[in-house]
Formats: structure tokens, sequence, C-alpha cells
């Protein structure tokens, strides 16, 4: 999956400061979320990094993940984190009303939701019901 999109700019998210505060909002939020907390280490240090390099990049601004991490191959790099409906949807909800507060344009949160739920949509690797959805984990 390509890491950039232009349908947001990242000066409608507040450049690289109001993606750091979005990424740090949503990174506070983490460990009191009972379906997310089980999923991220203890620290949370690094995977905030890497989010907020990974957001930069793929609104639009410098190729901070590229540079820094490589390819992003989303989906191989959580193969061992269990992501089901349940969990896509705790992120989706978590990252949406963290970015809230940062963006107050309501056209601007829906293309975002829109762009970020095409990734979380090809993260899940778990269906319970199913199992040929196991072959990462």
């Amino acid at each position: 999956m390509p890491v950039r999109t232009t349908e947001i700019g990242l000066q409608q998210l507040g450049g690289e400061a109001g993606i750091r505060r979005w990424v740090d909002r949503f990174y506070s939020r983490v460990p009191g979320d009972a379906v997310l907390a089980p999923l991220f280490p203890s620290d949370l240090t690094e995977s905030r990094d890497k989010q907020f390099a990974y957001f930069v990049e793929f609104f639009g601004g410098p190729a901070l993940y590229s540079e820094r991490y490589g390819q992003a191959f989303l989906r191989y790099k959580h193969r061992k984190v269990g992501i089901g409906v349940p969990e896509r949807d705790a992120w989706m909800n978590l990252m949406m009303d963290s970015l809230k507060p940062e963006v107050s344009d309501a056209a601007v949160v829906e293309r975002v939701a829109q762009r970020l739920g095409a990734v979380a949509d090809h993260m899940i690797n778990r269906h319970p019901d199913r199992h040929d959805a196991q072959f990462f984990n």
C-alpha cells in the first residue's frame, strides 16, 4: 500500500506540529483503552514516533517514515498483532476522536477517516469465522 496521499494536505492537519499533537493525543489515550492497550507495548515511544513519521509522509509531507524505516509493509509489520473488526474499529474511533480537536473542518475529518479506514481495513488479519486469514499469525 503506498504511503502518500495528496487528497488531504499536511497543512490541513496543522502541518507536522498538528500531526505530532494528533499522534500524541492518540497515544496518551491508548493505555486507557480496553481493546487497544493489550495490542501495544507498555512503552509507546517507538510506536508514537513511527506513527508520526508515517502520517507526515502519508499526508504529503517529507518521507520521514521511508527514510527511517524503509517500506511501510504495514500488514506484515503488524502480523503478530491479532487485528479483527473490534480492534480496527477501536483504533479508528480513538484515532478520529484524537484528530477532532486538531481539525475543525468536518469535511477534512471525513476525508481523513476515509483514507485511514482503507488502511485500517487492510490491517485486519483475524477473522474468527474464517481460517484463511490466519496466514500472518
